[in-house]
């Protein structure tokens, strides 16, 4: 994206900054050239942000605070901040639903991998809080990172968020604030680099992890088109002699985070994911997967099962998160047997788990 318009005065979006700290000025920030402007919102100047980008050049930030206000509607939108940006489309992404002030997802954290968002993998307690938002005034924001771990402030002297695992790990990165599908106002912006922060909060739980779950998969780096894999009885045996295999182990949710291994595109969105599972007879074994968003199972190259769990595809609400809700029988020979699931990602998270709950007589691997 090009930067064409630049803030030229600190006095603009002032925060009062120390030495250490940068704060909104012609130096540091720039606007995106559509989607971005300046306006007097509220009682102050303020940045209007609707499909734009607001960037902090020629500085990166690991540990320490980021701070902003923020005036959000109550119709449906989403803003927010990426930190620790790097190139590839990597990032730590923490952002707000207005329209959805005091629910379970009032907001959301979200590692993004490869230009991948994951906010249908990375749901829950841990990543969310139900945080009540006022839409007549400004709302003060405040990130404390420390390392692997961050510590949300939504006007508050309490967090109302913890985050015990920051998915990209620990390393330096830029920033930006951004919003989409309704109008952000953003002001008294600042960043601190500060290695000695301290952070407060408790995490959720971890989830428990379901029995029999499979915990590494082997996963092709090469993405392919949907329309060899989907809606096909057989499986191209050339797809699979064409990849480079990665081994992948699940995250905390149980889950694969497709998103680490490729970027896609729009019809470049499928990735080759494989299991061995050798019997020692001939048996039906049953397997519970969750996927996002869609999904063909095939067993020593036929296909035996297609999902779709995209995004609003079974009612307006339903949001695609992952879980193990499908199951199928696989008809094992005696010996060594090759599952592969294709898994085609369309929003929001890419995604693959499944379990064996009964693994008597066999090995998975």
């Amino acid at each position: 994206m090009k930067f064409l318009k630049t803030l030229f005065a600190a006095c603009l979006l002032s925060g009062a900054a120390a030495a250490e700290d940068y704060t909104v000025n012609g130096q540091t920030w720039s606007l995106s050239d559509q989607g971005a402007s300046i306006v007097n919102h509220m009682g102050r100047q303020a940045v209007k942000v609707n499909r734009g980008l607001l960037t902090l050049n020629d500085v990166t930030f690991e540990n320490g605070t980021i701070e902003f206000d923020i005036a959000m509607p109550g119709i449906r939108g989403f803003a927010g901040v990426t930190f620790r940006t790097r190139d590839g489309g990597m990032g730590e992404n923490f952002y707000m639903r207005g329209h959805l002030s005091g629910m379970p997802d009032a907001n959301q954290y979200q590692p993004v991998f490869n230009g991948n968002s994951a906010w249908q993998i990375f749901h829950g307690p841990r990543y969310s809080a139900p945080t009540p938002y006022a839409t007549d005034r400004w709302t003060k924001v405040k990130l404390v990172v420390k390392g692997t771990k961050m510590d949300v402030f939504i006007d508050s002297d309490t967090p109302v968020l913890h985050v015990d695992n920051l998915m990209l790990g620990e390393g330096a990165g830029g920033i930006n604030l951004n919003g989409v599908l309704a109008d952000f106002y953003y002001s008294n912006m600042r960043v601190t680099n500060d290695d000695s922060v301290t952070l407060t909060g408790t995490p959720a739980p971890l989830p428990e992890l379901a029995a029999g779950l499979i915990k590494s998969f082997r996963v092709g780096t090469t993405t392919v088109a949907a329309d060899k894999v989907e809606a096909k009885a057989w499986l191209d045996k050339a797809l699979l002699e064409g990849q480079t295999w990665q081994m992948l182990d699940v995250g905390e949710t149980g889950a694969l985070n497709l998103g680490r291994i490729s970027a896609r595109t729009r019809d470049v969105n499928t990735l080759l994911v494989k299991m061995t599972i050798n019997a020692d007879e001939a048996k039906a074994v049953l397997i519970k997967y969750g996927f996002s968003d869609r999904v063909t199972v095939f067993l020593n190259g036929h296909a035996l099962a297609h999902g779709n769990d995209t995004y609003q595809t079974r009612d307006y609400r339903y949001l695609g998160t992952i879980g193990l809700f499908d199951s199928v029988f696989l008809p094992l020979e005696a010996g060594n047997n090759e599952v592969v699931f294709a898994v085609t990602e369309a929003f929001g998270g890419w995604a693959l788990m499944a379990a064996i709950e009964d693994q008597t007589g066999i090995e998975v691997r």
